[in-house]
């Protein structure tokens, strides 16, 4: 399949958390979380590698002990079963790439955010 998804240039208006996805396929899942004021995404983890990528804004990844300044073009790896959160400064829209197995359900690579 190929399609062209264009990332947002504004965080916008809305609530202060919210998750849009992009893409969702056998081999990968894109989404676009937008966090606001000050909006913090708790500490979850996810069942499959993923990439967070600061599209809009500034925040902090914390993977572990480690912190990462988030602004627009800065890409973290993070490792299966990694816990992380990501703190909105004071918003950001960061772009979160699953990378899945054949064969791995949504339900297998759908981190909980809650």
């Amino acid at each position: 399949m190929s399609t062209m998804i264009e990332l947002p240039h504004e965080v916008g208006t809305g609530k202060d958390r919210e998750v849009q996805i992009l893409l969702a396929d056998s081999w990968r899942k894109l989404v676009v979380i937008r966090l606001r004021n000050g909006a913090l995404l708790a500490d979850h983890s996810a069942r499959v590698p993923i990439t967070i990528q600061a599209v809009v804004g500034k925040g902090t990844l914390r993977v572990g002990d480690t912190v990462f300044a988030l602004s627009p073009g800065v890409i973290v790896p993070v490792d299966a079963h990694a816990e992380h959160n990501v703190q909105a400064e004071p918003e950001v829209a960061i772009l979160v790439t699953f990378f899945r197995q054949a064969g791995e359900t949504e339900a297998e690579t759908t981190a909980k955010f809650d």
